[in-house]
């Protein structure tokens, strides 16, 4: 999305969002993983690879025109911040047990400073009347959407059963910024990229 974009639609409101961009190699690395396991579970949703990330902040539907004051606040932001290492770590899910909502994989590494700039690009936002979600900040990378049961043929205990034997980590990478995303329903992949803010 480009600036003439949003000045043209400036009253128009987008979903957008702040989150950590994976690196191709991550994407890819994460991508095989979930190939394996997609031959036996079956979840309705599956994420496409292009569309891994960890979330930031969630901002909602927005105004277009308030865009400009959020990539001043983002920029200022990154402009302070300094370039840190993380990891995907172990699967997990979110739901019940047997039917889980959301499978998703963590991360490790340097997850201090991630919450750290968690929590500026909140306290930036926040000037600007964006308020941070009640739930503790967990942050994951989300893989696939509402389990629907193992597949014909699977004999197996459920979803843990299955993601422990693709438990192996990835090689970690360096987080050296982040994206501004608009959701855009129905395309693949889901997530445009408004603007990238780069750490100094």
């Amino acid at each position: 999305m480009n600036a003439p974009k949003l000045q043209e639609h400036a009253s128009r409101r987008e979903r957008l969002f702040i989150a950590v961009r994976l690196p191709e190699s991550v994407q890819q690395f994460l991508h095989m993983q979930a190939k394996l396991i997609r031959n036996k579970l079956d979840f309705r949703k599956w994420t496409d690879q292009r569309d891994y990330h960890i979330t930031l902040q969630f901002l909602g539907d927005t105004l277009m025109s308030d865009v400009g004051h959020i990539r001043a606040a983002l920029h200022n932001v990154a402009a302070d911040f300094h370039t840190f290492d993380l990891q995907l770590s172990e699967w997990g899910t979110f739901g019940l047990e047997k039917t889980p909502k959301v499978l998703w994989r963590g991360v490790n590494g340097d997850v201090e400073r991630l919450h750290q700039l968690q929590q500026k690009i909140v306290k930036s936002t926040k000037k600007l009347g964006f308020e941070a979600e009640l739930r503790p900040y967990r942050p994951h990378v989300s893989v696939a959407r509402k389990y629907l049961g193992s597949l014909p043929g699977m004999d197996h205990d459920g979803v843990f059963e299955i993601v422990t034997e693709h438990a192996s980590h990835g090689n970690s990478w360096s987080v050296d910024g982040f994206v501004l995303y608009v959701t855009r329903l129905g395309q693949t992949p889901m997530y445009e990229t408004v603007d990238t803010f780069s750490f100094s």
